[in-house]
């Protein structure tokens, strides 16, 4: 992985919201296919806050759960939510959230939030996670 400042402890006291976008170092994210393909690594790579829980909240709680955003979707899979570009979620292209490559991250490692996604994303990001539940919807 790459170089990381080096803190005593990693306490951040912000509090992140359920579909927050942030940024984020590119080299801290891996994509499961990495194994098998080369992918292009950037700067930084966007990625959603992908639980409501109060440890989002807790500033003793070091790490937050997401899931990177790719703009390939050409490579959508079953677990991928495909989102568009919409005022305020800093999206400025067709987008996937890769929930299957969800992972935890230092709160301090994010930077941001540079946007949110909209009410109508939202509802479709907790569909999208309650599916993969194996839970059916009506």
């Amino acid at each position: 992985m790459g170089e990381r400042k080096r803190v005593k402890y990693p306490f951040d006291a912000r509090v992140f919201h359920y579909g927050e976008i942030y940024k984020v170092k590119d080299i801290y994210i891996v994509f499961s296919e990495e194994k098998y393909v080369n992918r292009a690594k950037h700067e930084s790579r966007l990625v959603c806050v992908i639980h409501h829980c109060e440890a989002n909240s807790d500033p003793r709680a070091w790490v937050i759960n997401v899931a990177p955003l790719s703009s390939r979707v050409e490579m959508k899979r079953d677990n991928d939510l495909e989102i568009t570009p919409q005022e305020g979620n800093y999206i400025n292209r067709c987008s996937l959230i890769r929930l299957g490559c969800a992972q935890p991250l230092l709160k301090i490692d994010l930077e941001g939030p540079v946007g949110v996604l909209t009410e109508s994303q939202l509802h479709q990001l907790t569909a999208l996670q309650i599916i993969l539940t194996g839970t059916e919807l009506d």
